[in-house]
């Protein structure tokens, strides 16, 4: 077997920015099985088999298309002059500026080379590297699967349509005249007249937000295995409610907040407690601890080192010694630079301790309903966690900067903490127990017993 080889003036890779020399630009040209060498090819030697500008292959004698690529060039050139788009085959040009010889380079067109370069630059410096465009897919046609039996792709079953679940929609496929049908599934999903349950499910997780509880308890679950719901025609309402005002979230929490049941007091009366031990009907509200994430922020609020700027880029969490393991990340600050919890980097084996204490899911899968625990860990790192007496001293020396005597100061540390005034006997253990007003160790200390209190984490 032999091969001969033609050298083709022209290369389809991709656009060089630069006019960086390539290798093995040249293509088999020929391909002859023989027990012999073949004959000398004087034809074909003169001339090759080269695809044009527009990408369809005809037989060329080499000068010929030497000429036609030297008048490309010359012509490229002058477009990117009058400040013309780029030509479509730019690749080809740049494979000319890494083989100017192909072509035979004459004063002439080596100015033109270096006239080329000095434009293509000019382009490639204009070129916005940043962008704040997301990016995105078209949508494309759409493609009914089959069922795989016990999950297995060699075993595949009937073809299942694409639809909505069938207890809502019936067996009817989508109906779609382009497209792969995915907005008309989103449209059936959030369509209460389709939908019964996207409404309620929204409005339900809500209230559990709001009051500690669900109306159906089990907010990941509206099943039959699921809870029932305790309120029916309140969860109904407030799902027609929802829809009727567009979706607004801020509206439905509004509507929810402004109802005398969401004011009501967290202390029931005896009756009460006799009747309805669970709360179920909602006589009084729930003692309830604040999340993970509320807790920190409500620290470094009144330490004065909270930064509430909203977007960026997310804060590495603070790593202990004891955080150790493969792909450790680097630690970031201890007080996350002063950032709302919700930027604080999440790698999922690298989480932040203090937020795990507080029951924190792992990022594992989605949570719609946290487990609210009551162990020593939540105790032990409010009492001994560095972030925690950083922030302490931070508030000691925040409170003492600002006007006004022990009296005033505590006071507004009390407001700060709790929503309210210190009562007469917690006032007069403040000032024995502080002493020289301006002690910055035993105002810190009183900032971190504030923070240690219960109704610090806890709403009444």
């Amino acid at each position: 077997m032999s091969s001969n080889k033609s050298t083709s003036a022209e290369s389809d890779g991709p656009i060089l920015n630069t006019p960086t020399p390539r290798v093995n630009d040249c293509a088999v040209a020929k391909v002859i099985q023989s027990p012999t060498p073949p004959p000398a090819d004087d034809a074909f030697a003169a001339r090759a088999e080269v695809a044009d500008w527009d990408g369809v292959l005809t037989p060329v004698p080499l000068p010929e298309h030497a000429g036609r690529l030297r008048s490309r060039f010359t012509s490229a050139v002058a477009a990117l002059k009058q400040g013309a788009a780029a030509p479509r085959d730019a690749h080809r040009i740049n494979w000319l500026l890494a083989h100017p010889e192909m072509i035979g380079v004459a004063a002439p067109l080596a100015d033109l080379q270096k006239a080329y370069a000095g434009e293509q630059a000019k382009l490639a410096a204009a070129i916005r590297l940043d962008s704040r465009l997301a990016p995105a897919m078209l949508d494309g046609n759409g493609v009914n699967e089959r069922v795989f039996i016990r999950g297995n792709h060699k075993t595949p079953g009937d073809i299942a349509p694409r639809r909505l679940l069938t207890a809502l929609v019936g067996s009817e496929e989508i109906a779609t005249d382009h497209g792969s049908g995915r907005l008309e599934l989103a449209k059936q999903i959030t369509d209460p007249a389709v939908n019964p349950f996207f409404t309620r499910v929204f409005v339900n997780r809500v209230w559990h937000h709001m009051f500690g509880r669900g109306i159906v308890g089990s907010v990941d679950n509206f099943g039959v295995l699921g809870e029932a719901p305790t309120h029916p025609e309140l969860l109904d309402h407030l799902a027609t409610q929802f829809a009727q005002d567009g979706y607004s979230l801020k509206r439905l929490i509004r509507q929810i907040a402004l109802t005398e049941v969401y004011q009501r007091s967290s202390r029931p009366s005896a009756d009460a407690v006799k009747i309805d031990p669970a709360n179920i009907l909602l006589q009084h509200a729930r003692v309830r601890r604040l999340e993970g994430e509320a807790i920190r922020d409500a620290i470094l609020s009144v330490s004065g080192r909270l930064d509430a700027t909203s977007f960026g880029p997310s804060i590495p969490v603070f790593l202990t010694e004891f955080q150790q393991g493969r792909g450790r990340p680097g630690s970031g600050p201890l007080d996350g630079a002063g950032r709302r919890s919700i930027y604080l980097a999440s790698r999922r084996n690298f989480l932040s301790s203090f937020l795990l204490a507080f029951d924190t899911p792992t990022p594992f899968s989605t949570v719609g309903r946290r487990s609210v625990s009551n162990v020593p860990a939540q105790a032990l790192i409010l009492l001994n966690d560095p972030f925690v007496h950083q922030q302490a001293e931070f508030w000691a020396k925040r409170t003492l900067a600002e006007p006004g005597d022990l009296t005033q100061r505590v006071q507004r540390m009390y407001l700060a903490a709790y929503g309210r005034g210190a009562a007469e006997t917690e006032m007069s253990a403040c000032r024995d127990f502080l002493g020289d007003a301006n002690d910055t160790a035993a105002w810190t200390a009183l900032a971190h017993v504030l923070i240690n209190g219960k109704e610090f984490t806890f709403i009444e």
